[in-house]
């Protein structure tokens, strides 16, 4: 019997949600950020389509891409499933002109890299990280932040904040990072307050339970950092479940929210935006 279209898509939506739930692990949720680090340009529920199907994905391409980049599908391959949005043209009844809407959503299949042959790729430029690159990229993430209205400096943290690397206050708009951190965690830190700073202004509900919040934070440092070739063995992300207690909705708004602004921040992230700091 054959699937319809519509039943591949309720089953890609199942696997969906199977996906989401499996992310209440820490561990796992760190899983799916390093495939959303490769995959930033998808949309937050497919890379955790790919992170379920398969984790160790590297590059994915339709059937057709792949052909235009002189590779080829190999023979009884089976391709990853993902959704791709249907879209109509409306006209609008008081101006005239014509948009695009979404009207649902379909599945289609992708494949990685290792499922193909032919071509090599070309080379993706090596980022350098010997010497100053880590605070160069502090000094560039820390121009994002000013672009907000806020005054970043180094120093001593503010009292009562002693034993912390870095500080958000909206009171005064101030972002304080400490002097006395290493240039890549100076750098890590300063990832984690931008979130902050793009993410949870509390003036504009944006401010969640303080939990939610750093995990947030921290999960868009750690795809920053990793999108720069800054090592991220070291981060602890929490233990997701802890504050999502099982709500799956609450976990795929938090990645949508994570992936949303790891993207806007890697498309501005630019050596153009550098300056002092």
């Amino acid at each position: 019997m054959t699937t319809s279209g519509t039943d591949k898509t309720e089953q890609l939506l199942d696997q969906l949600h199977a996906g989401i739930a499996e992310l209440t692990d820490s561990t796992a949720w760190t899983a799916w950020l390093d495939v959303a680090r490769t995959f930033h340009t998808y949309s937050a529920n497919n890379t955790i389509l790919i992170w379920s199907q398969r984790p160790d994905a590297t590059h994915v391409a339709g059937y057709q891409a792949w052909r235009r980049l002189g590779r080829q599908v190999r023979k009884g391959e089976r391709g990853l499933r993902i959704l791709a949005p249907m879209t109509a043209k409306v006209t609008d009844d008081d101006t005239g002109e014509q948009r695009r809407i979404i009207r649902g959503f379909r599945s289609v299949a992708v494949f990685d890299i290792t499922q193909t042959d032919g071509d090599p790729l070309p080379e993706a430029p090596v980022k350098p990280l010997a010497g100053d690159a880590p605070r160069l990229l502090r000094q560039r993430l820390a121009c994002l932040i000013r672009a907000q209205g806020f005054r970043f400096t180094i120093g001593d943290m503010p009292p009562g904040h002693g034993d912390a690397n870095g500080l958000t206050d909206w009171g005064t708009r101030t972002v304080t990072v400490r002097a006395d951190l290493t240039d890549a965690q100076a750098a890590k830190t300063t990832a984690h307050e931008l979130a902050h700073v793009l993410m949870h202004d509390p003036t504009s509900g944006g401010r969640s339970p303080r939990e939610v919040c750093e995990i947030e934070a921290e999960s868009v440092a750690y795809l920053l950092c990793g999108h720069e070739g800054l090592d991220s063995a070291n981060y602890s992300l929490g233990y997701v479940a802890g504050w999502a207690a099982g709500d799956h909705d609450a976990i795929a708004a938090t990645a949508g929210r994570v992936l949303d602004t790891a993207r806007s921040v890697i498309d501005r992230l630019t050596p153009a935006t550098t300056d002092a700091a």
